[in-house]
């Protein structure tokens, strides 16, 4: 099954308790489940499997991808850049 989403992704949930919270994809199961961190309420360490068809992809950013990436990014920088791309939305 292919997926509309890649990783490096930006997501909005649309559902949950995280609904309208804005994502990072970071990774893609076999299953077609997304793996999404935002740096604050989930993090690096403890990233949250979600449905695809409770997410809306609203951008794909390279910064964010290769920040994702790198392994001594912090969640803070995360959080940031994720804040920095909702002010441009």
């Amino acid at each position: 099954m292919e997926s509309e989403f890649k990783v490096g992704d930006i997501v909005i949930s649309s559902s949950g308790h995280d609904k309208n919270n804005l994502f990072i994809v970071v990774s893609i199961d076999k299953s077609g489940f997304l793996t999404i961190i935002n740096g604050k309420t989930r993090k690096k360490d403890n990233p949250k499997t979600k449905n695809p068809k409770h997410l809306v992809k609203i951008g794909h950013d390279e910064a964010i991808l290769k920040l994702v990436s790198c392994p001594i990014v912090t969640n803070a920088e995360i959080y940031k850049k994720i804040k920095q791309y909702k002010v441009k939305e």
